[in-house]
Parts: C-alpha cells; sequence; structure tokens
C-alpha cells in the first residue's frame, strides 16, 4: 500500500509537472529522488537571481557613487603626468646649467694656470733684476775701490750685460739647427704657446664630454619617464574605462598602448616557459656529467691504485739493491781477509829464503821455485778482486748518480707544482667570488689537496734524506774501500819488490850449489816446510775459487730471473701504456663533449640571463604595480574612515534629534497636563508662579555667583595686566639693549672702515697681486673640490659601468682558459705519447746494446752491469711515467673543478630563477589579496550608501516631524512667554556681562600672544645681533692681523728703500768722488809740467849769467 500510495504521489506530482511519460514502480526512488533535486536545485535558484538582482543594484549604486572619483583621478593623473614633465624639463635645465658651470670652471682653472705661469715668470724676472741690480752694486763698488790708481778709465759704468745663453751656443755650434737643450726665451714661448693650446683644447674636448653625458642623462630620463607611464598603463584599469572616464587621454592611443603591452606580456611569457625548458635540459644535462664525474672518479682511484703498487714494487727493488751492496761489503771484507793471509804467507815466505844454502845454476834453472808460481796466482787473484771491486765501486757511483739526478726532477717537478699552486691561487685572488659558500668549498677542497701533496713532499723529503745518508754512508764505505786498496797496491808493490830481491839472492845461492855438488842440509828441510805452507795455501785459495764459481752460478740464476723480471715489466708498462692511451683517448672524447656541452650551456646561460632580466624588469613593473595598489588602498582607507567619521558623525546627530524629540514630547505632554491644570484650576498656577518666584531667586542666586566669577576674572586681569606691564619694561630694556648693541656694532663698522682704509693706503701693488693669487688659490681650492666631486659622481658611474662589462669579460677569460687548458692537455698528452715512444725506443735501443755486450764480453759481471743499469734506467722512465701520469691527473681534477664551478654557477642561476618565481607568486598572491581587500572595501561602501540613503529619509521623516513639534512648540511659547519674560531680561544681563568678560579675556590673550611673539622676534633679532658682533669681531681681529702684516710688510719695504736709498748715495758719492779724484790728478800732472818749464827755463838764465 505504500508503494502504491507514493507511485500516485510521484504520478500526480510528474503530471504537475507535465511530465506525462510512463512511471514502473523500479524507478519511484530515482525519479523520487530527481524531483527532490530539482525542487531544491529550483529554490536555490530563486535565491540566486534574487542575489544577483541585489547585486545589480549595488553595482549601479556603486558606479554612481565611483563616477565622480574616477572623473578626479584622471585629472590627478593628468597633474601628476604634467608635473613629471615639468620636473624632466627642470632636471634638463640644471643639467644644462651644471655642464655650462663646469666648462666655465674648466676654463678659469685654464686661465688660472696661465695666470700662475705668467705670475712665476715674473717673479723669476724681478728675482733676476734683483740679483742683477745687487751684483751691479757690487761691481760698482770694486771699480770704485779699484779706480784710485792714477790712470784713465775709459770703460763706461755700469753692468754689463753677457749675451743669451741660446745665442751664445748658436754662435759656438754649426749652423745645423737648435739643440735640444736650447733655453732660448722664444724657445720657451713657443713651448708655453703650444702648452696653453694643448689645455685649451684639454678644456674644449672635457666641455664637450660633459655636454655629451648630460644628453646622455637626458636621453635616460626620458627613458624612464617612459618606462614609468608604460608601468602605469600596464599596472591599472583597462585603457577603455580609463578613457571612458577621463576627458584628456585619447582612446585609441591607449588602446594602441594596450596591445603592445599585451603582446610584449605573451612574449616575456613564452620567453619564461622557454627558460624553464632550457632549465629542465640544463638540469638533466648536469645530471648526466655528474655521472660522468663519478666514472671519472672511479678510474682516477684506479690509477692511484696503480700508481701505489708501482710504488710498492719500486721499494722492493730498492731493498734488494741494499742487500746486494750488502753483500758485495761481505765479500770486501772477505777479499780484505783474503789479502792478509796472502801477507802473512810473503811474509813466512821471505825468512825461509834468506837461510836457503847456495845451489847450482843447473837447479835452478832445472828446478824453478813453486812458491813464487803460487805466489803469482794469488797476486792475479787479488788484482782480479781489485779489479771486480772497483766495477762495484763504480756501480755503487752510478747508482749515487742516477738517485741525485732522480732527486733533482723531484725537487723540479715539486717547484712546478709550487708555481702551479701559486698561479692557481693568483687567479682565484683575481676572479670574482661567485658565492662564499662555493668558494669556501673549493678552498678547503685545494687546502685538502695541498696538506696531501705537502704530507708526499714531507715523504718524498724523508725519502730524500734516507738516500742521501745512504749514499754518504756508501761514499764513506767506498772512501775507505779506496784507501784500503790503495794501502793493498802499496804492500803488494813491496811484496813484489821483496820477491825480486830474493830472486836475486836464490841465484847466486843455486850457482854455488851447481860448483860444490853437495847434498840438502837441515835448511833445505826448512824450504820443504815452507813449500807445504803455500800448497796449504794453494788448496784453500783453490777451495775459494770454488765457492767463487758457486757463487758465478748463483749470479747468472740471479741474471736470469731480473731478465725474466724485465720482460714482465716491460710487458706490464706496455699494457700500462696502452691502457694510458685509451684513457688519454677516452679523456679527450670527454673533454670534446665537456666543451660542447659547456657551449651549450653558455648559450642557455645567456638566454636565461636575458630571461633573468625581463624577469627582474617585469618583478619591478609588478612592484610599481604593488606601489600604486598600496597607495590606492591607503586613498581608500582614508575615504573610508572619512564616510565612518560621518557616519558616526550623523548617527549622534540622529541620536540627539531623538533626545530631543523625546524632550519636546515630554514637554508636550507636560504642557497639556499643565493647561488642563490652568483651565481647570487657578491654585496649581498660583503654585507654579511660587515655583517661579524660587526658581527667580535660585537665578538671583546665579547671578550673584556670577558676579563673584566676574570679580575673579578681574583680579586674573589685573595680575595679567602688571605681567603685560612687566614684560613691556622687559622688551623696553631689550630695546635699550639692542639700541646699544646697534651702536657698538656701528662703531666697530666704522673703526673697520678706518683700518680697511688704512690697509688699503698701505697695501702696494704687491700686496694686491697677493690677494688676487689667494683668491686664485681659494677659487682653485673649490674649483678642485668641485672637480673631485665630479670626478667621484664619474667615477662611481664608471664602476656601475665596469661591473656590468666585467663579467662578460670575467666569462670570455674564462673561456679563453678552458680552451688554452685543453690545447695544453692535448699538446702535453702528445708530448706524454712521444715520450713514451722515445722510451720504447731507449727500451729497444739498451736491449740491443745489452745483447751486443752479452755477445761481445760474455762476462757475468759486466752482464750484471748492464741489467742494473737498464733496471735503474726502467726505473727511472717509470718514475718520470707516473709523475706525468700524476701530472695528467691533476690537469683531470682542475678539469673537473672547472665542471663543478660551472655546475655550481649553473645552480645559482637556477637558485635565482626560483627566487624570482617565488617572488613573483607571493607578488601575485598579494596582488589577489589587494583585489580582494578591494572588493571587501567596495562591498562596504556599497552599505555605507545604503545606510546613508536610509539615514537621508530618516532625517527627512524626522525633519517633518520635528516641524509639526515646532509649531506646537511655538504655541506652547507663546503661552509661556508672559512667564518667561523676567528670566529672559535677568538671562540677558548676566550673559551681556559674560560675553563682556569673555571679550576682555580673549583681547588680554591676544595681546599675550603678540607681546610672546614679540619677544620671540626680539630674542631672535638679538641672538643675530650677537652672531653678527662675533662675526664682525672676528673679521675686525682679521682685519687687525691683516693690518699688522701690511705694516710689518711696509716697515720691510721702507727699511728695503732706505738702504737702496743710501746705496744709491753711496754710489753717487763714490763716483762724485771718482770723477773729483781724476779731475785732481789731471790738474796735478799739468801743475808738475808747467812747474818742470820754468825750471829748465831758470838753468838756462843761471848758465847765461855765468
Amino acid at each position: 500500500m505504500d508503494i502504491e500510495a507514493r507511485h500516485s504521489e510521484l504520478r500526480t506530482r510528474l503530471d504537475v509537472l507535465g511530465f506525462g511519460h510512463p512511471l514502473p514502480l523500479s524507478a519511484i526512488g530515482i525519479v523520487s529522488a530527481i524531483l527532490d533535486d530539482l525542487i531544491q536545485t529550483s529554490e536555490k535558484l530563486k535565491c540566486a537571481n534574487q542575489r544577483i538582482e541585489q547585486l545589480h543594484q549595488e553595482k549601479s549604486a556603486w558606479e554612481l557613487g565611483v563616477e565622480p572619483y574616477k572623473c578626479d583621478n584622471s585629472r590627478l593623473l593628468a597633474e601628476c603626468n604634467a608635473l613629471h614633465l615639468e620636473l624632466i624639463k627642470q632636471q634638463d635645465k640644471h643639467i644644462l646649467a651644471n655642464t655650462e658651470l663646469r666648462s666655465r670652471v674648466r676654463s678659469l682653472q685654464a686661465d688660472k694656470k696661465q695666470l700662475e705661469e705668467k705670475c712665476l715668470a715674473a717673479e723669476c724676472k724681478i728675482r733676476e733684476l734683483q740679483t742683477g741690480s745687487s751684483e751691479s752694486v757690487k761691481s760698482r763698488k770694486d771699480t770704485a775701490n779699484k779706480q784710485r790708481k792714477p790712470f784713465i778709465s775709459t770703460v763706461r759704468a755700469g753692468t754689463f750685460y753677457q749675451p743669451p745663453k741660446c745665442c751664445e751656443q748658436g754662435g759656438m755650434q754649426q749652423p745645423g739647427g737648435m739643440p735640444p737643450t736650447c733655453r732660448c726665451p722664444c724657445n720657451q714661448m713657443k713651448q708655453v704657446d703650444v702648452l696653453h693650446e694643448v689645455e685649451r683644447l684639454r678644456v674644449e674636448t672635457q666641455n664637450q664630454q660633459g655636454v655629451i653625458d648630460a644628453l646622455k642623462n637626458q636621453v635616460n630620463s626620458r627613458d624612464r619617464e617612459i618606462q614609468r607611464l608604460g608601468a602605469l598603463f600596464a599596472g591599472g584599469r583597462p585603457a577603455a574605462a580609463l578613457a571612458k572616464d577621463c576627458c584628456y587621454r585619447d582612446v585609441n592611443e591607449l588602446g594602441h598602448d594596450v596591445a603592445t603591452l599585451q603582446q610584449e606580456k605573451l612574449s616575456l611569457q613564452q620567453t619564461l616557459t622557454e627558460a624553464q625548458q632550457t632549465q629542465e635540459r640544463t638540469a638533466r644535462k648536469l645530471s648526466r656529467l655528474s655521472e660522468k664525474n663519478q666514472q671519472l672518479e672511479k678510474e682516477l682511484r684506479e690509477f692511484e691504485s696503480a700508481a701505489i703498487k708501482l710504488e710498492s714494487e719500486a721499494n722492493r727493488k730498492m731493498l734488494e739493491h741494499d742487500r746486494k751492496n750488502s753483500d758485495l761489503q761481505v765479500k770486501l771484507q772477505q777479499s780484505q781477509v783474503r789479502v792478509r793471509e796472502l801477507e802473512s804467507l810473503l811474509e813466512l815466505c821471505g825468512p825461509g829464503a834468506g837461510k836457503i844454502p847456495p845451489l847450482s845454476d843447473s837447479s835452478i834453472s832445472s828446478s824453478p821455485c813453486p812458491s813464487d808460481a803460487m805466489l803469482q796466482t794469488a797476486l792475479q787473484q787479488a788484482t782480479d778482486e781489485k779489479r771486480l771491486l772497483y766495477k762495484q765501486l763504480n756501480e755503487l757511483k752510478d747508482r749515487e748518480q742516477s738517485l741525485l739526478a732522480d732527486f733533482e726532477k723531484v725537487k723540479t717537478k715539486y717547484t712546478r707544482l709550487k708555481q702551479k699552486h701559486a698561479a692557481l691561487e693568483q687567479t682565484q685572488h683575481h676572479q670574482p667570488v661567485s658565492s662564499s659558500a662555493e668558494s669556501q668549498v673549493e678552498l678547503q677542497s685545494l687546502q685538502y689537496r695541498c696538506s696531501e701533496l705537502e704530507e708526499k713532499l714531507r715523504h718524498t723529503k724523508q725519502e730524500r734524506d734516507r738516500y742521501s745518508s745512504d749514499a754518504e754512508r756508501q761514499r764513506t764505505i767506498v772512501s775507505q774501500l779506496k784507501r784500503e786498496s790503495v794501502e793493498k797496491d802499496h804492500e803488494l808493490a813491496e811484496l813484489k819488490n821483496e820477491l825480486h830481491a830474493q830472486r836475486k839472492s836464490n841465484r847466486p845461492s843455486t850457482a854455488s850449489q851447481g860448483g860444490g855438488g853437495r847434498l840438502r842440509t837441515a835448511d833445505s828441510h826448512g824450504s820443504g816446510q815452507s813449500s807445504l805452507s803455500v800448497q796449504a795455501a794453494i788448496h784453500r785459495i783453490e777451495r775459494e775459487r770454488d765457492a767463487a764459481k758457486s757463487e758465478v752460478r748463483q749470479l747468472e740464476q740471479e741474471r736470469d730471473a731480473l731478465r725474466e723480471k724485465l720482460k714482465l715489466s716491460t710487458r706490464s708498462q706496455q699494457d700500462a701504456v696502452a691502457k694510458h692511451e685509451n684513457a688519454i683517448a677516452e679523456y679527450s672524447g670527454r673533454v670534446a663533449t665537456l666543451e660542447a656541452e659547456k657551449r651549450d650551456l653558455q648559450g642557455g646561460q645567456s638566454a636565461a640571463q636575458m630571461k633573468v632580466k625581463l624577469l627582474k624588469e617585469e618583478s619591478r613593473e609588478l612592484q610599481a604595480r604593488v606601489k600604486e595598489l598600496e597607495e590606492s588602498y591607503s586613498k581608500l582607507k582614508l575615504s573610508y574612515s572619512q564616510m565612518k567619521i560621518l557616519h558616526e558623525q550623523t548617527e549622534r546627530a540622529l541620536a540627539q534629534h531623538q533626545q530631543r524629540l523625546l524632550s519636546t514630547e515630554t514637554q508636550l505632554g507636560t504642557a497639556e497636563s499643565k493647561l488642563q491644570r490652568v483651565d481647570s484650576t487657578v491654585e496649581d498656577a498660583q503654585n507654579e508662579v511660587g515655583r517661579l518666584k524660587g526658581e527667580i531667586s535660585l537665578l538671583r542666586a546665579s547671578n550673584a555667583s556670577l558676579v563673584r566669577e566676574k570679580d575673579k576674572l578681574l583680579m586674573d586681569l589685573d595680575k595679567k595686566t602688571e605681567n603685560l606691564y612687566a614684560a613691556e619694561a622687559e622688551i623696553a630694556e631689550l630695546k635699550a639693549k639692542r639700541k646699544e648693541l646697534k651702536s657698538t656694532i656701528d662703531r666697530m663698522q666704522q673703526k673697520l672702515d678706518n683700518v680697511s682704509t688704512d690697509n688699503i693706503h698701505k697695501e702696494s701693488t704687491l700686496r694686491s697681486v697677493s690677494t688676487e693669487t689667494d683668491t686664485l688659490k681659494q677659487q682653485m681650492a673649490t674649483l678642485k673640490r668641485k672637480n673631485d666631486n665630479a670626478s667621484t659622481e664619474n667615477g662611481r658611474l664608471s664602476n656601475e659601468l665596469t661591473d656590468a662589462l666585467a663579467e662578460l669579460t670575467l666569462t670570455k677569460r674564462q673561456l679563453k682558459d678552458s680552451q688554452q687548458e685543453v690545447e695544453r692537455m692535448k699538446t702535453q698528452l702528445r708530448e706524454y705519447v712521444q715520450e713514451m715512444q722515445r722510451a720504447e725506443e731507449l727500451l729497444l735501443e739498451k736491449e740491443r746494446e745489452r745483447e751486443s755486450m752479452l755477445e761481445r764480453f760474455k762476462s757475468l759481471s759486466e752482464g750484471v752491469n748492464v741489467l742494473e743499469t737498464s733496471n735503474h734506467t726502467l726505473e727511472a722512465e717509470t718514475s718520470e711515467a707516473r709523475k706525468l701520469l700524476q701530472e695528467a691527473e691533476e690537469r683531470i681534477a682542475t678539469l673537473e673543478e672547472l665542471t663543478n664551478e660551472r655546475e655550481q654557477n649553473i645552480r645559482e642561476c637556477e637558485h635565482q630563477i626560483n627566487e624570482l618565481s617565488a617572488s613573483l607568486a607571493a607578488a601575485e598572491s598579494e596582488l589577489e589579496a589587494l583585489r580582494e581587500e578591494n572588493k571587501a572595501l567596495a562591498l562596504d561602501l556599497e552599505a555605507t550608501k545604503e545606510l546613508c540613503g536610509k539615514l537621508d529619509l530618516q532625517k527627512d521623516k524626522l525633519q517633518a516631524e520635528l516641524e509639526e513639534h515646532s509649531n506646537i512648540r511655538e504655541q506652547l511659547a507663546r503661552e509661556k512667554g508672559t512667564l518667561q519674560r523676567e528670566l529672559t531680561l535677568t538671562r540677558t544681563g548676566d550673559r551681556a556681562a559674560v560675553d563682556g568678560l569673555q571679550e576682555l579675556l580673549t583681547a588680554s590673550r591676544a595681546d599675550l600672544e603678540q607681546h610672546r611673539l614679540a619677544l620671540a622676534q626680539q630674542q631672535q633679532e638679538t641672538e643675530k645681533l650677537r652672531t653678527e658682533v662675533d662675526a664682525l669681531r672676528s673679521r675686525m681681529a682679521d682685519e687687525q692681523d691683516k693690518a699688522r702684516r701690511s705694516e710689518a710688510l711696509a716697515s720691510e719695504y721702507g727699511v728695503q728703500l732706505q738702504e737702496l736709498r743710501r746705496q744709491l748715495t753711496d754710489e753717487r758719492f763714490a763716483l762724485m768722488r771718482s770723477r773729483a779724484g781724476e779731475s785732481q790728478t789731471e790738474r796735478e800732472d799739468i801743475h808738475h809740467e808747467d812747474e818742470g818749464d820754468d825750471g829748465d827755463d831758470d838753468d838756462c838764465n843761471r848758465y847765461s849769467t855765468m
């Protein structure tokens, strides 16, 4: 039954809705659920439509409210742009004025330099003239002293001017040309003119450079303005909306600008996607490079293990050589023992030969002495052992020389490594540090490697010391052996001499035996015993010979083993060389691939840098937009606060009006009740009159309190007037002091004027020139300061320009350095291959030589020597190969470090890109938050507007009600007029009194403020006057100092003038005396001649009289 009921209900509902389709029983649940969903969706649609209508209404209200703000915004934008244009124009004017001033400064500096040069030339001329005048005075005095002799001088009095030096040189030299050291005034003038022209041209070039810089600054300001306008249009509302709102813009231009900006935005997005793709590629390449680096590290470890094995083999061989040296020393000691035994045998033979009886010559010829033969064989064996010892000494010397050569090679390699390390440190110091953490890691790795190298060097130094101590020990042993061999040589020579002497002594003894024909005596038995001892020694020597043969066999076996080891070592060396060549080929291929990848990375890095720059520009634009949005948000906040204030004010006004309405309503109710009571009874009116009388009494009491307050206020006014009188007295005193200060200032000025006039009269022409030079020096100082400031600004700008260029140059240098290192590695690899080929050729040659030596000599000792020398050469070659391997490994390590540096640079770029993307995302999130806040503020504004409209409607209603209540109140007021006239009269009187008091108080306050202002102004003026007085006093002190200096100069000049006058008078007096003396001498000569003539006449007269 339930199912049928549900079916019937669904059927009816479907029919109502217009669905006439058949309804099976199985679909009842689904259809009922669908119907419920339909009902819910229909209800939600109705609610949504209502909400949309409300939102449309709010939107229309918001648009109506925002329209005036739009026009204001457009107007303000236009004004802002105009102000920016005016600012740019003012900046251009300022820049042009600065350039003109700088050009003037430069020209003034050039003029100053010329004037200084002229001043210096004038001072030099003055000094020359002074020196010439002093020399002339001295020469005149000397001539005056010398001219007292009785002879007439025809020389002209005065100075003798020497001809110029250049003229004398021109007269002395050949007429070929001016010498380079000529100091002729004409040439100096030409040089000065040329220098002035050069200085003028330099100043003009600097002026032109300043004009060019100013124009560049103007262009940059224009570009910045264009960028600002572009950012303004890119970060605000659409251009069409701005054009609708604003009457100062053209729609087409704005639309075109917006289209171009959108195209630029699309292009930037494409570049962003490309940068991300390149970043992914670089990440993949970096992963590949890291894998390759791991493989290279494994191979390096293998090489290090191989090098360690080779070092262990070399150490083992060195130990074997030491063991052989010890064996040789033992053999030397054995040989020394043998020599001593031979010496003892010789000593035994010597006395036996002396006791032998004389024999015949036939016995000598038939039976030679067997002891002599044994001695000769022993001597031969001793000489052979000696030769062997010498050979071994020579071998030890060769080994010592080879060790010294190896030590020198190690030293040279160590110095090279030190130089490379220093070069690396210098390059690291020169290269700019990209990041502190990466540089620290690199420095730590380099320090670790340096510590490892230092440890290796310590080990090598220890080995060197050990080898050097071994070599010194061996040298001492060799020197001892040499001394012993020399001693043995001397002993052998003595033994030989003794043998010869014995033979000579034996010959006559044998002859005597042959002549006598007697039998042997007991002495012959002694000789037989000596021959037995010699035979025992011979047997012993034969045993030693057998032992030596066994040792020779052992040496042959060792030689064969060494040959096999040599073959194995050569094969292993050839295999190692082949492996190294393969590894070098692989490394060269990897280097080529790394270079290609590095080029790709550099290309991608340049693109990434461009994209990063674009992203930075976008971020700047976004920051500008954010700033604009913040400004708009602040403006909206201000408007919202103003709206809030208005809303609060309206609410307060409404509350006040409501209170007034309530009060009026209560008053109306009371008035109606009172009217009813008045109409009903008169007693109530009388009661009210009594109450009013009580109120009147209360008002009178209040009036009395007001009178008291008035008296208090009058007392306060009296106090204030007294204060004013005191302040006026102080002002009068201050005015008097001011007048006194002015009078003192006038006096000081008069004194200063008098002093200045005296100084002007006292100062001479030289003083004026000095003052001009001082002013020029001050101007020079100011100009230098300005020039320094300008140079600092130019330096700062040039540093900013060079910082950008330095990165490019560094990258180029790094590229060049890496290319050069790759080429160096290739050349070193080629040299290494050539050296290996040479080593193989040397090995072949050494093997051929060894075979030829074996075929020629076939002696065990020489074969052993050849094998040892070949071993030494092989060891030296293996050590060189190890060193070359170490150098190759170091170069590979440097290349790995370079790749790591590139990887770190790439990681830094990725990190910067990530940071920029994060900053962009943060900026976008901030923009979204600001937009949401703007939306919320817009909704708040709409709500406030609605509330304002409602409040306005309520206000109109309240105003209508107030008008009605006002009419009723007027009627009640007419009725109350009779009762409140007395109250109004009393209140008007009180109010008039209070108003008068308030006016007096305001006037007194205004007067006090004026007096305070006057006092402050007077204090400021007094302070100014004090500062002026201090300045005038300092100026007066300066003028007094100048006057004293001028007086001192004047006194000095007066003294000089007096001295010059005295000198002139002395010179004139000396001239007059010299002239007077000359005239007197002439007169005396004439007088003497006349007297001689008279004497002759007298003599003649005498003779005639006689």
